[in-house]
């Protein structure tokens, strides 16, 4: 069963599966490198200084004591673009969020997200 699993502000599309009665999770490999990249960058604003070597999940766990210790959640910078889209761009990106269901700028963000990792590599 596919399910968008929101953690900490960032939305990453997971596989449940329920082998044997147990439910299992699964995050594909792009997914859990942008994970990992957005983690290292916000955990940053939290008081954390991250380490390029440090593990996903120690990256959570970190993610995990700080949201426990906050009365929110962490959460994704909402983002103002400085420029208008062209309506046939803008009705594209809001269907095409619509299709996944997210709203268009958790869209771009996924977008710019993974076009940076493509050009600056897997840690950026």
């Amino acid at each position: 069963m596919k399910y968008g699993l929101n953690l900490f502000g960032y939305t990453v599309d997971c596989d449940l599966t329920f082998p044997n009665g147990k439910m299992h999770m699964e995050i594909a490999e792009e997914d859990q490198a942008s994970l990992r990249a957005y983690l290292l960058r916000v955990l940053v604003k939290y008081g954390r200084e991250p380490r390029q070597k440090d593990s996903l999940d120690n990256l959570i766990r970190d993610a995990i004591e700080i949201e426990k210790g906050m009365s929110g959640h962490l959460s994704e910078p909402r983002i103002k673009l400085p420029y208008e889209f062209q309506p046939d761009i803008k009705e594209k990106l809001i269907e095409a969020a619509e299709l996944q269901e997210m709203s268009a700028t958790q869209l771009l963000i996924r977008l710019i997200e993974r076009k940076h990792q493509s050009v600056f590599g897997e840690e950026g």
